[in-house]
């Protein structure tokens, strides 16, 4: 079968699934035909669909105009039934109910990684930040290359993970993200108050949409969607589409053909390397719960723990060193503090606690994995908790 054959089976697979319960196989088999009919005219951007614009350019296209069809008569066949077919892709006005992401690390294989660590330079396809009272939060990063990567809620103690996709997996990602009709500009959504009415306050950090473009350039859509609907505000259709595609992005597994996968079982993602920071502050509690004593840890790197990277701060406390080490170093120091007994105080990146008695001072040392097209200053509070 080739691979022009394979791409034709995961779309028509992915219409099956999408198409309204009450649409006949023959309404469905009607436009599957037209889609092999449609002529090779070119439509929509390059860059969101990829490929060359006489063959995958046009058959999506053809897939999408498919869809729309498929949409409209189910549409008419369940008004003759006094229902409305209901359709999973984001709309303006569609549902927003929230759906919890499956724990991906739930399921991460104890062997060995079957995805290679690849170059950073594989071309960002999108990346989706969460936000919430605490601030924003990588949520999701997909590469071209098919590379999903996927951290978890702050606090969920889920370490980030990756898997990845088929061609045909982007392609219906593509297809989604076109489907919301606001992929190719900048802008910020937020919630405009009805004249007359004093609206509830309301804060924490907006999610955020990052789309690449040709030329190296990055769309940047940003949204919050205000929960008490339309009482005090006007209504939000963008912020709205926007909710319902990050949801398709967390539940990729509820609506994804499994032969849209290359590698459907995630494992744990692999960094080519780390921002370390070590925090020293003064110590209120007892000494004895403190942890090991920073002597007492074969730092693999020249200088020690006192002399790592640079300091970030002259004057102030916590007093912060900062610097970027790679994968191999990463692991050594990770083995050095685990070897020492140091009290490792977060499961979603390490995170480790340790001691010096003789100035009573609390010393953390944390090791958060760069993410691919992520700058990682060391003047940053964080890269996978914040943008």
């Amino acid at each position: 079968m080739s691979r022009n054959d394979d791409f034709d089976h995961v779309i028509a697979s992915w219409l099956r699934r999408q198409a309204p319960p009450q649409a006949p196989d023959r309404v469905l088999n009607a436009a599957l035909g037209r889609v092999a009919s449609v002529s090779q005219k070119r439509s929509g951007p390059r860059r969101l669909f990829g490929g060359n614009p006489v063959t995958m350019l046009t058959r999506v296209a053809a897939v999408a105009a498919a869809v729309a069809f498929v949409a409209f008569i189910g549409l008419q066949l369940s008004n003759l039934n006094g229902t409305v077919g209901s359709s999973q892709s984001p709309s303006p006005s569609g549902s927003t109910e929230a759906t919890s992401s499956p724990s991906p690390s739930s399921s991460v294989s104890p062997s060995a990684s079957s995805i290679a660590p690849q170059p950073t330079d594989a071309p960002l396809l999108l990346r989706l930040w969460l936000g919430n009272e605490a601030g924003a939060y990588h949520a999701m990063t997909v590469l071209e290359d098919g590379r999903v990567i996927t951290t978890a809620d702050p606090g969920s103690a889920n370490a980030p993970v990756e898997r990845r996709l088929a061609a045909a997996g982007i392609q219906l990602i593509r297809i989604e993200l076109a489907a919301t009709g606001l992929a190719d500009r900048s802008a910020d959504y937020f919630p405009i108050a009805k004249p007359g009415v004093e609206p509830p306050p309301y804060g924490g950090a907006p999610a955020k949409l990052e789309v690449a473009e040709d030329g190296g350039g990055t769309v940047v859509i940003t949204w919050f969607l205000h929960n008490s609907g339309n009482a005090y505000f006007e209504p939000q259709p963008e912020a709205e589409a926007l909710e319902a595609f990050g949801q398709r992005l967390l539940t990729l597994d509820e609506w994804l053909p499994a032969d849209a996968w290359a590698e459907s079982n995630p494992v744990p993602y692999a960094p080519e390397a780390y921002v370390v920071r070590i925090e020293t502050q003064a110590w209120g509690g007892s000494l004895d719960d403190l942890g090991p004593e920073t002597s007492s840890v074969s730092w693999p790197l020249a200088g020690g723990i006192d002399g790592f990277g640079d300091l970030m701060n002259e004057t102030g406390e916590p007093s912060v060193r900062c610097g970027v080490v790679d994968a191999n170093q990463g692991s050594e120091i990770i083995d050095a503090l685990v070897a020492a007994g140091a009290t490792q105080t977060d499961l979603t990146y390490p995170a480790f606690a340790l001691g010096k008695r003789a100035s009573v001072e609390l010393v953390t040392i944390d090791l958060e994995p760069i993410l691919p097209h992520t700058d990682a200053p060391c003047a940053s509070p964080g890269n996978l908790l914040a943008p």
